[in-house]
C-alpha cells in the first residue's frame, strides 16, 4: 500500500489520520475497519471529484484501489492510501502496515458508521448503534475474526524479525 502526504504529495508509507473514506470498491474493508474502532465514512457520490470533495470537507483520508483517484488526491490536498489487494486478509495487512491497530474494538456501526453504545442485558455485553439501532454482540463469528486478525499480526511480527532470528 502507498500513502501520499497531503503537504508534500510524496509517498510516505504511513497513514496520517484516523478518519477514513472508503471508495465503493472497498466497502467490505470499511466495515472491518469499523469493527477495529476506526471512523470510516462511505462515499456520498461515485465520481472521483465527489470523493475528493467529501474527503476534503470531512478531513478524511481516502482508501482506494483506484490508481487515478490515488494520483489525483495530492493535487486536491487530500491524503490517500492505495490498497493493492482485492483479498480482505491482505487489505487488512496493508492497513496494519499503515498503522491501524488490528484489534477488535467495536466503536462504530458496520452499517452506518454511527457510534456504538454499550448495552448490558442479562450479563451479556452488547453494543447498539446510536443512529440505526443495530445490535452487536460477541457471537460465534467473533472468534473467527479474532483468529484472522491474530494471523495477520503474527505475519507482521514474523516479517519484522531480523533474518538471522527466524527459524
Amino acid at each position: 500500500m502507498l500513502s501520499v502526504s497531503e503537504e508534500t504529495g510524496e509517498e510516505t508509507g504511513k497513514d496520517t489520520g484516523q478518519r477514513f473514506l472508503v471508495d465503493l470498491m472497498l466497502m467490505r474493508l470499511g466495515r472491518w475497519l469499523r469493527l477495529l474502532g476506526q471512523d470510516v465514512a462511505c462515499p456520498t457520490g461515485e465520481r472521483d471529484e465527489e470523493l475528493l470533495c467529501q474527503a476534503k470537507e470531512e478531513r478524511r483520508t481516502i482508501i482506494t484501489r483506484d490508481k487515478r483517484l490515488f494520483l489525483a488526491a495530492p493535487g486536491a490536498g487530500i491524503s490517500c492510501l492505495l490498497i493493492r489487494s482485492s483479498n480482505i486478509y491482505d487489505q487488512l495487512l496493508e492497513m496494519a502496515k499503515a498503522g491501524v491497530p488490528l484489534r477488535l474494538d467495536p466503536q462504530r456501526c458496520t452499517v452506518c458508521n454511527g457510534r456504538l453504545q454499550e448495552v448490558k442485558t442479562l450479563g451479556i455485553d452488547r453494543w447498539q448503534c446510536s443512529a440505526c439501532k443495530k445490535l452487536y454482540w460477541e457471537g460465534g463469528h467473533w472468534q473467527k475474526m479474532e483468529n484472522m486478525l491474530q494471523s495477520i499480526r503474527s505475519q507482521i511480527e514474523e516479517n519484522a524479525l531480523p533474518s538471522n532470528s527466524r527459524r
